[in-house]
Parts: C-alpha cells; structure tokens; sequence
C-alpha cells in the first residue's frame, strides 16, 4: 500500500511540475543596405534569428514606409528554427522620390513572440552623379522634416524600452517532483 501510495504521489507531483513551455522570441538581425536611383528596383534581404526553444513560423512585417517606396517579399512567411537564421529575399521599388536617405522598420509577427524589429535605410542616389548623398547627417540638424525621420524617430523612443521577454521555465513543482523521486526511491532501498 505505501508503495502505491508513493507512486501517486511523483505521478501527481510530475502532473503539478508540468512541461517547461517552449518560449518563442524572433529578431531581425540584419538588413542589407540598399542603394537605389529614383524610378527603379532594388533587391535586398533580411536576415531573422530565432533566439527562443522553439521553431515558428514567422511572417515579415514592414511598417513606416516612406511614401514612394513599395516592398515586397516572394515569401513574407518562413519557419525559423531557434538558435538559425533565415533569410527573407525582398525588393524595393521606388516611384520618383528625391535622392536622400529613407527608412523603413522591418518587424517579425510569430504566434507568442514578441516585437523584433530592426530600422532598414534606402538611400536614393542622383541617376546622373551615381554619387551617394550624404544628406541624412546634415538634415538631422537643420531639418527634421525629411521623410523617413520620422521612423528613425519612433525607432529611438522604442529603443529606450527594452522588450518584452517571455521566456517559460520550469517551475517550482519540477524541484518538488524531483525530491519526492529521490525521497520515494531512498524509501524503496
């Protein structure tokens, strides 16, 4: 009777102690640069690492597009592994915009997993110089109306707040259900 007794007991201490849930959390690690002349095509990639237990599938999300700029991606959703990196392939188009610096923030959305986003940077060359502009340093000082300042901007109010990490361990009941094991097996001897 006592050792049926004692059997119940891990059995529904193993119960109480549960599985240690998978934790899901994804982030853009990076973004290749993209140079680009006003009224053409692009192509880019976006690298996603899984920093969490468990593998997902990730959808790409792009957000804060300056206007005149179209992105897209063959395949927006991906199963990224934990601990690998996935690389997204993707092209920006540009309509006739003028030649300086514009951002865009590139985000992953997986079922449980926090925000990762990571802020991409086009920058529009003149079609005759090819010359890069460097416009972005000296209009950050004298004018912060350009387009895509106000990316950058959200992006350094959210990089003031840390994110949000959800990471499942096991809880207390797995020491508890361990002791009882060793208590039970102690009596056994």
């Amino acid at each position: 009777m006592k050792k049926q007794f004692y059997v119940l007991l891990i059995a529904l201490l193993l119960i109480l102690a549960g599985q240690a849930g998978a934790s899901f959390w994804f982030q853009v690690k990076e973004i290749t640069p993209i140079e680009m002349t006003a009224n053409s095509e692009a192509n880019f990639s976006v690298s996603v690492k899984g920093l969490g237990s468990e593998r997902a599938y990730v959808e790409l999300v792009f957000k804060n597009i300056s206007d005149g700029f179209h992105i897209s991606c063959p395949k927006m959703i991906k199963n990224v592994f934990p601990a690998g990196v996935t690389q997204f392939n993707c092209s920006v188009k540009a309509a006739d915009v003028p030649p300086g610096n514009y951002s865009f923030v590139a985000d992953v959305a997986a079922k449980g997993a926090p925000s990762g986003k990571k802020t991409g940077f086009i920058n529009v060359l003149e079609k005759d110089g090819g010359q890069e502009i460097q416009a972005q340093d000296r209009s950050m000082a004298t004018d912060t109306t350009l387009q895509g300042d106000n990316a950058s901007q959200d992006e350094r109010r959210s990089s003031e707040e840390p994110p949000a990490q959800s990471r499942n361990t096991p809880a207390s009941g797995t020491v508890a259900a361990i002791l009882a094991m060793m208590l039970v097996f102690r009596k056994m001897a």
